[in-house]
């Protein structure tokens, strides 16, 4: 008997601090929240029962909440340096399995991410639902960085994504999440800036993707629809790291 009234208070308590979320109609507005951060995302649970989708009344959704240390503040306005947000996450049922785009929460905390933040009512909450629109940072700590805000947030994510910080950092991570952090807007030149001088002064593990980047932005729009080119400083900034780069015959390039 004294068990079961444990379980029952541990279960009311957990149910009433679950806010009430509705599930977002799009993630596509994420990068439109009023508050970017870098954290680290301490802590992530379950914060009461599954709801059901608003989108599909079959699919369940689970509200979660995270316990974030905040590092830096790239856009708005936030004064703590410790936050709890909240998200929907997918249920994955009870045999683990999942296809599809990646889900909120893949990651294993302590994790440093961008999150883009947004009120809702008394809580706050990460601007996306489901699938996951935080993005890894792999260059370690930022600390002291303060983003200019006369410019695009795209320079901020740049400078911090591209740019080795202090702290523990992995260069096979570091470098395997170059391609990721490229802006999908024009600022050709700041990027082309920012991976010539990791071309120029890191190990072969961030120097190689560098290079990689930088070969296809030098490269005719063909090679890079999903970039605008710039052939002149992308080539101009291959030499000067002394970036090798070799395309095989099935189109791949290699670069050293």
């Amino acid at each position: 008997m004294p068990f079961a009234l444990a379980v029952l208070v541990s279960t009311s308590a957990l149910v009433a601090k679950t806010p009430n979320l509705v599930e977002l109609e799009s993630n596509r507005d994420a990068r439109s929240a009023p508050i970017v951060i870098v954290g680290v995302i301490a802590k992530d649970e379950r914060v009461g029962p599954l709801v059901p989708s608003q989108k599909d009344p079959r699919q369940k959704r689970q509200i979660r909440r995270i316990r974030v240390r905040v590092e830096n503040v790239l856009k708005g306005s936030l004064d703590q340096k410790v936050i709890t947000a909240y998200y929907l996450g997918v249920y994955l049922g009870h045999h683990g399995i999942y296809n599809g785009s990646r889900p909120l929460g893949f990651w294993r905390p302590p994790s440093r991410r961008i999150l883009f933040i947004r009120p809702d009512g008394d809580v706050l909450r990460i601007a996306c639902d489901v699938f996951d629109c935080t993005r890894p940072v792999a260059s370690g700590s930022h600390l002291g960085y303060v983003a200019d805000p006369s410019k695009p947030i795209d320079y901020a994510l740049v400078d911090i994504q591209l740019t080795r910080g202090q702290g523990e950092i992995n260069d096979l991570k570091f470098g395997g999440n170059i391609a990721a952090s490229l802006p999908g807007t024009s600022l050709d030149g700041y990027v082309i800036e920012k991976l010539q001088r990791l071309a120029s002064t890191e190990s072969i593990l961030v120097k190689a993707p560098a290079c990689e980047m930088l070969w296809i932005y030098a490269q005719e729009p063909r090679y890079g629809p999903r970039h605008i080119t710039d052939e002149a400083a992308g080539n101009e900034a291959l030499k000067s790291a002394q970036c090798t780069c070799k395309v095989s015959p099935d189109g791949n390039v290699a670069c050293k």
